[in-house]
């Protein structure tokens, strides 16, 4: 995982949860972190610091700012809706929210499948304790179908989905994974994290999606 991809990794999470806010702010947020992210990988590798360092750092870095991002993103939100939405463009949002969470839960299973074929998850290429992760896919399917797609279903399904992610790197440490060759305890935590970050956001759409559009004024 190099530090390159491991920000791409980060800049997808601000465009994902900068996601129907005014253009200006979103882009302003997105410009911030992209800024931030060059300058920190540019200072880390100036002193030598070792690409998987930089990456496991950034790694780090995003799976502690989380909370914060969705305070961010909170407060940015009530900003922006002080004014009542008319009906039809509150369900639009609900619409985008919907679509959205249904992209970025498809884009996550579809990396990690890449991710799995290309050079492993846990330990070495090969290994078949990625195996596991066909589990974690499963947990999202059925529970989309037991869901009927239906958005309040489908962010317990993507929450189910996440857990399920987090006790597969679990799993992993306990049988000593982190011991094997070009792995380590950092790697298997901070990959597992950045998923189960993902599915999380996804599940965060979704339910979004479920709630009423309480800022709509009143139908006709």
């Amino acid at each position: 995982m190099t530090p390159e991809r491991m920000a791409g990794l980060v800049a997808r999470w601000v465009r994902l949860y900068t996601r129907g806010l005014p253009t200006a702010v979103a882009q302003r947020r997105i410009d911030e972190i992209d800024a931030d992210l060059y300058d920190h990988v540019a200072h880390e590798r100036a002193h030598g610091t070792s690409d998987w360092r930089i990456a496991a750092g950034i790694g780090s870095r995003m799976l502690r700012g989380l909370a914060a991002d969705a305070s961010w993103r909170g407060r940015q939100a009530r900003a922006a809706t002080d004014h009542p939405l008319p009906p039809e463009k509150a369900m639009k949002n609900h619409k985008t929210a919907y679509r959205s969470g249904v992209g970025v839960a498809i884009a996550t299973a579809l990396f990690l499948l890449w991710l799995m074929g290309a050079v492993g998850v846990i330990g070495t290429e090969g290994d078949r304790a990625d195996l596991m992760y066909f589990g974690v896919l499963a947990v999202g399917v059925v529970g989309a179908v037991i869901a009927r797609f239906r958005p309040s279903g489908m962010a317990r399904a993507l929450l189910a989905t996440a857990s399920a992610q987090a006790l597969v790197a679990v799993i992993a440490l306990i049988a000593g994974k982190h011991q094997a060759p070009n792995a380590s305890v950092a790697e298997i935590v901070v990959l597992n994290g950045i998923f189960v970050a993902l599915f999380v956001g996804s599940a965060w759409l979704f339910r979004r999606a479920a709630q009423p559009p309480a800022n709509a004024g009143p139908r006709a």
